[in-house]
């Protein structure tokens, strides 16, 4: 994995024109599926989960259409200079994050 930080911070103002996501609502969303049932494989409560689901959907943003498994050096790049390392998560599980909030904007090649 290389250290190449590519691209972020990202211009979103044309992205931002046609893609529009509730952030909001999708954070309440993953609070009641995370209160009711936990965040699937992973241990972690709502609140210590929360900047690594906005983060998701800010990459989502900023690279839609762009193949998950060609970002992963970028993402974690810039997911370990965007989060507090306070309330960072280890890569392995902050990518699974990442994965299951691209799969239900219905990306489907997150695998």
């Amino acid at each position: 994995m290389s250290g190449d930080c590519r691209g972020w911070p990202v211009d979103l103002s044309n992205i931002a024109e046609r893609t529009v996501i509730n952030i909001e609502a999708e954070l309440d969303f993953w609070g009641q599926i995370i209160s009711a049932n936990g965040f699937p494989g992973l241990e972690q409560s709502f609140h210590q989960l929360r900047p690594t689901l906005k983060f998701s959907y800010d990459a989502y943003l900023a690279w839609k259409g762009e193949a998950l498994v060609e970002l992963e050096s970028v993402l974690k790049c810039s997911y370990d200079r965007q989060i507090d390392p306070r309330k960072r998560l280890d890569w392995l599980y902050a990518e699974r994050v990442v994965k299951v909030v691209w799969f239900r904007l219905g990306i489907s090649d997150v695998v």
